[in-house]
């Protein structure tokens, strides 16, 4: 299953889950996201990440993410991920990595416009049937090297 058609074929659709955030100087939280994934044609994908976070005590969830953007296949059978963000926006580039009945997707960053602390950053996302897990490591002028930041388990919706 190379063809980048069926592996967006096996995105599509919404996706909930709950995980956990880090990173150094930031109070870890528990968080909470919704990736939506819709086919727009053979060689591209929309989507939308929305996440709320409860630190350690706390009962209510806040709101903390929203972001949205698109993934679309290259010519040269990369996939490219354009996200755009409240106060930032990103451009990665990506490759996908099979494993069996796995589908591991690598996405590093290219471009990063809007918001000077940014130098880096990376994302993974992993599907395995009805589950897909998403990391998402940051590295920023006060941290000397790409740091994890979220890791998360999403299930699929019925």
């Amino acid at each position: 299953m190379t063809d980048i058609q069926q592996i967006f074929s096996l995105l599509t659709g919404t996706w909930t889950g709950e995980g956990r955030g880090e990173f150094p100087g930031v109070t870890s939280f528990d968080f909470r996201a919704t990736f939506l994934f819709t086919q727009r044609d053979d060689k591209s994908l929309a989507y939308s990440q929305q996440a709320q976070k409860r630190y350690e005590g706390q009962t209510e969830w806040l709101v903390s993410h929203w972001e949205s953007g698109f993934v679309r296949s290259l010519e040269n059978g990369e996939l490219e991920l354009i996200s755009a963000q409240i106060g930032r926006s990103e451009i990665l580039i990506g490759s996908v990595e099979l494993l069996d009945s796995i589908v591991r997707i690598f996405f590093v960053s290219k471009t990063i416009a809007n918001d000077p602390r940014m130098i880096s950053s990376r994302r993974m996302f992993e599907l395995d049937g009805d589950t897909l897990r998403y990391e998402m490591e940051m590295h920023i002028t006060r941290v000397e090297q790409l740091t994890p930041h979220l890791k998360i388990s999403l299930q699929r919706g019925k």
